[in-house]
């Protein structure tokens, strides 16, 4: 297998190699702190439906379906803060909707022109099924016309990119002067990663194929020409069951018992914001060159 040996945000081959957890080797740049898999390949053909229903814990969603009960508050809420930032309820694009909840929650908010795309023919089918406006592909693949939308966004998208630069720039070259891209991936460099080491949740071989810090996103952002950028760590709006059955991943019995336990409590289900080891960035493409 060809390995990427070159860093994918500096092209630097100034890197060192180190085990994120058994099996599993990444590099890190010395010139930029770029985090990426060596081996990684195009991970596109793995989004069918099993991606989004399966019995692991940790790869793809385990159970969309029921996730996306507790995920949509999340969605609601960052279309809240968009809108409150940029005042514009025009012409939306989320990339990799997956089966285009956040589009529904933008709908529900007034969006008017919010469509997505997303490269599982599963996903894409299930979205239309919704009445919602998807296209099946790529920013690669589509070619969507340049200039023409005033809010991207990307969560949970670019770490499945081989190339985060060109990735960003093609979102650049598809938003309006003055667009704003509004984008959520993996900490690296949060206090979750830290904490978990090996056991960190977002170490997904096959499927994140790079991984960022504030600093490196920022890095990325600023290559691709956008301005006004800004991180932070983010949270997500969780209930007491959905991150019971996620902690499944690292106690399946104790996990498992506590679910059980908890299952006829009213509290189950009330939502809380829960900081996850994410990071959100919030940049702009300029009104003038």
């Amino acid at each position: 297998m060809t390995k990427h040996i070159s860093c994918p945000l500096c092209n630097s081959q100034n890197l060192y190699q180190f085990w994120a957890m058994p099996g599993y080797q990444l590099c890190r740049c010395n010139s930029c702190s770029m985090v990426w898999d060596p081996l990684a390949k195009e991970v596109i053909n793995q989004y069918s439906e099993s991606y989004f229903t399966n019995g692991n814990l940790k790869g793809g969603y385990a159970n969309y379906f029921e996730g996306m009960q507790v995920n949509r508050k999340t969605f609601a809420d960052r279309l809240r803060r968009i809108l409150k930032k940029t005042k514009n309820k025009g012409k939306l694009l989320d990339v990799g909707c997956a089966l285009g909840d956040c589009l529904l929650e933008a709908k529900k908010l007034g969006w008017q022109q919010a469509e997505g795309l997303d490269p599982s023919d599963y996903a894409c089918k299930t979205a239309a099924k919704r009445g919602l406006k998807v296209k099946q592909g790529t920013l690669e693949t589509l070619k969507l016309k340049a200039n023409s939308f005033d809010i991207i966004l990307s969560q949970d998208e670019i770490e499945h990119v081989t190339d985060p630069v060109a990735e960003l720039r093609r979102m650049y070259d598809v938003l309006k002067p003055g667009g704003m891209l509004f984008l959520v991936t993996p900490d690296i460099q949060g206090w979750w990663s830290k904490l978990l080491g090996k056991w960190w949740y977002h170490y997904k071989p096959g499927e994140h194929v790079v991984y960022f810090s504030q600093e490196t996103i920022k890095k990325c952002l600023k290559k691709a020409g956008f301005k006004n950028i800004e991180t932070k760590s983010t949270y997500h709006i969780m209930s007491l069951e959905y991150i019971l059955n996620r902690l499944r991943y690292y106690f399946p019995f104790l996990f498992t018992l506590l679910l059980k336990i908890v299952s006829n409590i009213s509290i189950k289900n009330i939502p809380f914001k829960v900081y996850a080891g994410e990071l959100e960035a919030w940049a702009e493409k300029p009104k003038s060159p």
